[in-house]
């Protein structure tokens, strides 16, 4: 069961950017469902959870001016907005998140070729739960529409993703995506076709 400090600062982000707190949902949801895939056991998935849920929570500490940009930033604004993975990380710990989790929020932009921030991991030296939200973060706001630039089409969402497979993103999570949804999609076809087979 979270804190009630927590609670509070899930509320504080819902109040600050409504994007950021619903893109924070669906992240947790469907990382979860890729955590499941991937044969995290119930601790990890839970560490999962909660890292994924409060991924963002760093924006609390990025100026409205930034955070709320109808536009892209500029290079000095793209480095306060880098910092939020640290200050997340750092509010998470002070109000007793695990430390699985907290790393996992501090490495969500770390790169698997370690090009990424804060602190150039690359591979397997990227927690694990920090590469699936990694990848779950970079897809929804892929296919979210944003104030600077519509919603992206899911399969190009996800050709992208593939394409800096090995680069940027994780391959074994890049896979777990694409088999999430191709689980999805079988699924939607099997119902279908029960629902036609039932009406004649």
């Amino acid at each position: 069961m979270r804190s009630a400090e927590l609670e509070r600062v899930a509320r504080a982000v819902d109040a600050r950017d409504g994007y950021t707190a619903q893109h924070s949902r669906r992240v947790c949801e469907l990382a979860v469902e890729m955590g499941r895939l991937l044969g995290l056991d119930a601790r990890r998935l839970h560490h999962l959870s909660d890292a994924a849920l409060f991924h963002d929570v760093g924006k609390l500490s990025v100026p409205d001016s930034i955070l709320l940009k109808p536009g892209p930033l500029t290079p000095s604004e793209w480095e306060v907005m880098r910092g939020h993975s640290v200050e997340g990380a750092r509010l998470l710990e002070r109000l007793g998140l695990d430390e699985a989790a907290v790393a996992a929020v501090r490495h969500h932009h770390e790169n698997f070729d370690g090009s990424g921030y804060p602190d150039g991991l690359a591979g397997d030296e990227i927690p694990l739960i920090a590469r699936i939200i990694h990848v779950v973060d970079a897809f929804d706001s892929m296919i979210s529409d944003r104030a600077y630039r519509p919603a992206r089409p899911m399969l190009e969402a996800i050709h992208e993703l593939r394409g800096a497979t090995g680069e940027q993103f994780c391959p074994r999570c890049v896979r777990a995506l694409e088999g999430h949804f191709e689980g999805v999609a079988l699924r939607g076809a099997a119902t279908a076709a029960r629902v036609v087979a039932g009406s004649r």
